[in-house]
């Protein structure tokens, strides 16, 4: 489809800015003529060195509202959202408004949002659809319902992932307004691209780490990555683990959750148990991001909930073992066998399945999987983001 010129407004609040910076450039290489602004509440310090000059960038700068009665937090910061965007609409108009990561709050500002276009998309994460309370998703509902186009792959003829269930099933929403996920992931071109040019050893001499073995414990730094329950089952089985080994914690993305309080938690708890670990905390590029994955042995992977995570992709695509947590499902990559993981049923046997995956050979990863992998980079998605914005346009 040819390029044509349209104007896009990315509502990005409470979510990482990283990968909204991600869309915006690769949306902008695509299509010169697109004409784009983002809404942030998260302004990063490495925002203005990778976003493309040509993108605008607001910010929400409404302070947040701390208070213990859940039901006057959620009325003020409601009401402060509200004022914010019933001014933020006056004279604006975009042919599409494209929010990311809604909240329970939204539900007031669709009316401001529909002021400034006739084309609402809504595309969810996952987290903030799978890790709230009946009350929160009553609220989101609502702004759901009045969307015109939700991105998420899921249809009543298919099976329905974890989002599809709460979003046809307790939502009811119109499966008309089903489009497929643009997710997409820099580091899987990046792999593809590189043809396997940097070794194991490059990777860990990169981060210090070369001679260690490494367990890279969940992929963020929110809590539902359950660190201390691993950090817990390596102690458990540390005499049946190598001696130089190295427990590396991605602890550079989640950051609206976490406290510092949390993660100087986890440094005490393992220099309690006397294990070695590096925590990554400053902002990686797309290549020592694709380093950070080939320099792990075994990775940890038993978050609570999950709706498709990239990092996953991208360590099946570094053929890594894989420990995942049998409760988090990944359908279509389980259609192949043998699977690509080590399943853990409970977090009691997860030290087992480690030492299992540390005993094993290198799990054989299926070829279909690779292919369902292989099609997740940017490459591929960002045509299909674009064809669909200038089409409803």
């Amino acid at each position: 489809m040819e390029n044509k010129k349209y104007s896009l407004l990315i509502v990005a609040l409470y979510c990482h800015s990283g990968h909204i910076i991600e869309i915006a450039n690769h949306l902008k290489a695509k299509n010169p003529l697109v004409d784009i602004t983002i809404l942030t509440d998260t302004p990063s310090d490495y925002q203005d060195a990778l976003l493309d000059k040509s993108t605008k960038t607001v910010v929400y700068d409404v302070p947040p509202f701390n208070c213990r009665f859940r039901r006057l937090r959620f009325l003020v910061i409601q009401h402060r959202q509200r004022k914010f965007f019933s001014n933020f609409s006056k004279g604006r108009k975009f042919d599409i408004i494209n929010v990311h990561f809604p909240n329970r709050y939204m539900s007031c500002v669709i009316k401001s949002l529909r002021t400034m276009s006739n084309n609402i998309v809504i595309s969810p994460w996952g987290s903030d659809l799978l890790r709230r309370d009946a009350i929160s998703l009553k609220r989101l509902k609502t702004f759901y319902e009045k969307a015109d186009f939700i991105t998420l792959n899921a249809t009543p003829n298919t099976q329905l992932g974890s989002l599809g269930k709460i979003v046809l099933g307790d939502f009811k929403i119109d499966p008309k307004k089903l489009v497929g996920s643009f997710w997409g992931s820099d580091l899987v071109d990046f792999a593809i691209n590189s043809e396997d040019s940097i070794s194991q050893d490059d990777a860990k001499e990169r981060f210090g780490l070369l001679g260690q073995y490494v367990i890279t414990c969940g992929y963020n730094k929110q809590e539902s990555q359950q660190h201390k329950a691993i950090i817990q089952a390596i102690v458990q089985v540390r005499d049946q683990l190598p001696n130089n080994l190295t427990l590396l914690f991605p602890m550079n993305y989640g950051n609206w959750t976490i406290t510092e309080k949390y993660g100087e938690e986890l440094k005490e708890e393992c220099k309690k148990r006397n294990l070695h670990a590096m925590f990554i905390t400053e902002f990686l590029s797309v290549e020592d991001l694709y380093k950070l994955r080939k320099a792990t042995d075994i990775f940890v992977h038993v978050q609570t909930t999950d709706a498709g995570a990239r990092s996953v992709y991208e360590y099946i695509l570094c053929n890594k073992k894989i420990v995942h947590g049998s409760w988090v499902k990944y359908k279509k990559l389980e259609e192949f066998k043998p699977l690509f993981y080590f399943p853990v049923d409970t977090l009691e046997n997860l030290g087992d399945v480690i030492v299992k995956a540390y005993n094993s050979d290198n799990i054989k990863i299926p070829q279909g999987v690779m292919d369902i992998v292989k099609s997740r980079g940017w490459d591929s998605k960002i045509t299909k983001m674009n064809d669909f914005f200038m089409a409803i346009s």
